[in-house]
């Protein structure tokens, strides 16, 4: 175990990497099993629901990576470059539902964006900030 902590730039980092994967395999299999999540999210089409599965099997995907690397099971040694795809994902999703929020962009069916949409994609963006700032490896 403390090979793990050592590979991972220490306690921190290795909690947050923990914390990711409990984060990203929930909302993943939210989107994937629960109908409702991507009408919560103001989506009441079904073609909207089936676009929500997809959504949450790569995001599923992204999660069983990060298990990988957790356990450097394979190849997947190098985690930086994870980090950077769901940094950037969670930033351009976090600054959509915020510019949605502030009317700036336009909603799809001009009703009002619950501050729940805003704060979901801002929870791994903090997460990815702390461990990239208490890394030892960066």
């Amino acid at each position: 175990m403390s090979n793990l902590i050592v590979a991972h730039g220490g306690v921190i980092p290795f909690i947050c990497h923990i914390f990711l994967i409990f984060f990203g395999g929930f909302m993943s299999l939210s989107m994937i099993l629960n109908p409702n999540f991507v009408k919560g999210m103001g989506f009441e089409s079904v073609e909207a629901r089936f676009l929500g599965r997809g959504l949450g099997f790569s995001v599923l995907a992204i999660t069983l990576v990060f298990v990988a690397t957790l356990f450097q099971w394979g190849r997947f040694t190098s985690f930086f470059e994870i980090y950077a795809v769901l940094f950037l994902f969670t930033l351009f999703a976090f600054l959509n539902q915020l510019l949605m929020y502030l009317k700036v962009l336009k909603t799809h069916d001009d009703k009002p964006v619950p501050i729940a949409n805003i704060i979901r994609p801002l929870i791994p963006l903090v997460v990815i900030i702390i461990r990239r700032l208490t890394s030892a490896n960066f």
